[in-house]
């Protein structure tokens, strides 16, 4: 085993914006806790930034600006229980004096460890650190931390649990108010302290016990209040070469998933919280999923293997089906890794809940039941908009309401402009996805007979009060904004919104289309129906929506990707990038001369081809034939190069989507290039910085699911289980597993043959033939002419 292939390593030391990225991809979490990776003798400055986020715990801010109160919705930092400060013979460990560093994430085990060397006036101070956080036990993490000199030196160690903590990550929201918790009290004798968030009302709980062994005793402690941090100070003499070695144990308790009084439950944990079991739970869990999760790839580019893994852990890490199925929480689209969008959940969810429901469906389970128990706040939602059914928010956090700003400050001119992202009212057909995702998958209809279809109901009232009848019995949608975040409005239009995206109006007539599926096979649904008033008139408008809604095409069989985009105005790609050099967001280029993208054919992001990552091109030629738009044989040819050629790829998710659509084409090398460069989004911080605000979890969900499901050629959404592999020419072999309808699925791929194997007696479609599986027998399949 390659140990490079199951580590991210860095051994330079980086300041700013990268020094901040690292971190966020060293950070260790599980569902729970996530723990950026910054050093332990780190306070919050430009180049290192400790955090502590606890999922769903999120708290309301308001800030005076421009004669407005502007008010966000934040993931909140906890007070950092990781602070060590090493002061040695008066000197104290910082940047400043660091002279050499390696941070190592273990991938097989969980564990990070660092190694930093200090140059001090007496000469070297090494300090190693190993953190872990407990995927069993979730609410304990704890820390391990070696200090040895090369000198004889007098030591002073202060560990601290730092209340002074606000809100810093990102740099454009540090104008705002980022005090997001009050200090509810420091419990010296228990070593706990607790916090409130001040507007949520949340209670935090941490309690912390650290001990110093040097030379097998135990150093005495003084336990102190300063400044509100709770202060737990050790003094020793060092020998050359003899180290010390401190160890933190920290339990971590909230009244959002403890409803008793929190002292005593913290004191508990704390008595159950021991650095070695950490590490030990953490070891047997990571063993656990790479036994059951590993996508091992044999393939000249020898750092996609690497780089398959990282995102297979941080997937895992941010939720997991320990701690969720006990939580009311989703994956933001930052995970739990940093505090870029505040926290929010988006539709991102679309790009990770395929995965989980295959791999780990438990915790898929738990995070459709995020939404459905927010149905209430959706339709809260639509009704303040004067909306019908349920309209979830572009942005969710603690309650369900839209987090998405109304205006937004147009610092040019001191004016305030809406802010149309709310508009990507396509995130509730993202979350129905979802759920038809999940019942495909796992074959478990419990969702839908209990809440889900009541939502899904609700979600179809929405679209169906808000599409109008034309004078030609075609429905229009109008006022609405696509997944392509480029285009907000027409252009010189005062009002936002577009008509007739076509991603929305596809993914609309196949939510009809199912809930119509339903109504003949789900055995509970008259009786939800009824109870949700969703009537045969209803149905019957379904039944119309469904197979009557309004697209735009050209005379090449080009979708436009909204009524009117073939009118807008042609942009100079060449001449931008050698202006520019990078255009990723062209749009903020765009802006910067007084123009606007709404004016151009330009896109941040596909957005009709959006449509081939969700399904394939067999399922979208359906939808496409349902409502009327019989397509051509090389229709996805002609629109994928269309709008190919118009995509500047300024979301780290739109990649993928390409290379998705390029394997269906058979350009296998094109797809690997596109695949290659999106799996490096944040390794590489391909856009400029914004892995520093946190992982790109979407991205990291696409990427998998287009090995497995493109390159790989697994479909799980279907009546039968379908394998048709698609290898480039470089990549020898691919190897991994997924769960389809309780039973885990082996599977082996080379250009010769494909290897499956299932735990449970099942039928399997292979490159087109129907084969019988036995239950733990390899079939083996010929894939040679």
């Amino acid at each position: 085993m390659s140990t490079e292939n199951w580590q991210l390593k860095y051994d330079v030391i980086t300041d700013q914006a990268k020094s901040y990225g690292e971190e966020a991809l060293l950070t260790l979490g599980n569902g729970y806790v996530g723990w950026r990776g910054a050093p332990v003798w780190a306070t919050y400055d430009e180049n290192h930034y400790p955090a502590l986020y606890v999922a769903g715990v999120f708290n309301q801010t308001k800030t005076p600006v421009a004669g407005r109160d502007v008010v966000n919705e934040d993931l909140v930092n906890l007070p950092n229980p990781q602070l060590i400060k090493i002061n040695v013979n008066g000197e104290l460990l910082t940047q400043e004096n660091l002279s050499e560093r390696e941070s190592t994430l273990h991938f097989d085990n969980g564990a990070l460890t660092e190694i930093h060397q200090f140059n001090v006036s007496d000469g070297t101070v090494t300090v190693a650190t190993t953190k872990v956080v407990d995927p069993i036990a979730w609410r304990q993490i704890a820390l391990q931390v070696q200090i040895s000199t090369d000198f004889k030196a007098k030591v002073k160690l202060e560990s601290l649990v730092d209340t002074s903590i606000i809100n810093q990550n990102v740099k454009r929201y540090r104008d705002f108010e980022s005090r997001e918790f009050d200090v509810d009290g420091v419990d010296i004798e228990a070593q706990q302290v607790f916090v409130k968030t001040r507007q949520s009302g949340i209670n935090i709980g941490l309690g912390v016990d650290t001990q110093v062994l040097q030379q097998s005793q135990l150093l005495p402690k003084t336990v102190d209040i300063v400044e509100e941090n709770l202060v737990e100070s050790f003094t020793t003499e060092l020998l050359p070469g003899v180290p010390a070695t401190l160890v933190k144990n920290i339990s971590v308790i909230t009244s959002q998933d403890y409803s008793e009084e929190l002292a005593p439950a913290l004191t508990e944990l704390m008595a159950e919280t021991s650095f070695e079991q950490v590490r030990l739970d953490s070891a047997d869990y990571w063993e656990q999923v790479w036994r059951e999760a590993d996508i091992e790839l044999v393939a000249e580019d020898t750092t996609m293997q690497q780089l398959l893994r990282m995102n297979v852990f941080h997937l895992r890490q941010a939720a997991q089906s320990n701690a969720n199925p006990s939580l009311d929480v989703s994956v933001g689209s930052r995970g739990l890794t940093g505090e870029g969008y505040r926290g929010h959940i988006f539709w991102d969810e679309l790009f990770l809940i395929p995965y989980y429901a295959a791999n780990d469906p438990r915790t898929a389970r738990a995070l459709i039941q995020y939404r459905i128990q927010r149905l209430a706040a959706a339709q809260a939602n639509a009704h303040k908009e004067q909306e019908a059914g349920a309209m979830f928010p572009w942005q969710a956090g603690l309650y369900g309401d839209e987090q998405a700003q109304v205006i937004h400050l147009n610092t040019v001119d001191n004016t305030w402009i809406p802010d149309n992202s709310r508009l990507q009212r396509h995130v509730s057909l993202a979350i129905a996805y979802d759920l038809w995702v999940y019942t495909k998958v796992t074959g478990d209809e419990s969702l839908l007979n209990n809440g889900g279809l009541t939502m899904l109901l609700e979600i179809a009232k929405f679209w169906l009060n808000k599409v109008e009848l034309a004078s030609d019995d075609i429905y229009d949608l109008s006022g609405v904004m696509g997944p392509d975040e480029f285009h907000e409005a027409y252009p010189d239009s005062n009002e936002g919104g577009l008509k007739n995206n076509a991603y929305t109006n596809v993914m609309l007539a196949w939510l009809l289309e199912w809930i119509l599926e339903l109504g003949d096979e789900l055995s509970a649904f008259e009786a939800i129906a009824f109870s949700d008033d969703f009537d045969e008139s209803m149905m019957e408008k379904v039944s119309d929506v469904a197979h009557g809604l309004r697209l735009e095409r050209n005379d090449e069989g080009v979708f436009a990707q909204y009524e009117g985009y073939f009118n807008l105005k042609e942009l100079d790609f060449e001449a931008y990038t050698e202006k520019y050099g990078d255009i990723h967001r062209v749009d903020r280029l765009l802006k910067a001369e007084g123009k606007s993208p709404d004016d151009y054919q330009v896109a941040k992001q596909t957005d009709l081809l959006m449509l081939m990552y969700n399904f394939d091109s067999k399922h979208v030629e359906k939808l496409l034939n349902q409502l009327g738009y019989p397509v051509e044989a090389d229709w996805l040819l002609a629109n994928t190069e269309y709008y190919l050629a118009r995509t500047v790829h300024g979301s780290t998710t739109s990649r993928p989507v390409f290379a998705g659509i390029d394997v269906e084409l058979g350009r296998l090398d094109e797809a690997e290039a596109l695949l290659s460069s999106a799996i490096r989004s944040d390794v590489d911080d391909i856009q400029g910085g914004t892995t520093a605000e946190g992982i790109h979890t979407g991205v990291m969900g696409e990427t998998l699911a287009v090995v497995q499901n493109k390159f790989g050629g697994v479909k799980l959404t279907g009546d039968m289980l379908e394998i048709d592999p698609h290898l480039p020419t470089s990549w020898e072999s691919l190897h991994f597993k997924q769960r389809y309808q309780n039973a885990l699925i082996d599977i082996i791929e080379t250009h010769a043959f494909i290897s499956i194997t299932s735990d449970y007696e099942m039928q399997v479609e292979v490159a087109g033939d129907v084969y019988t599986l036995m239950a733990d027998e390899p079939l083996i399949v010929s894939l040679e002419a």
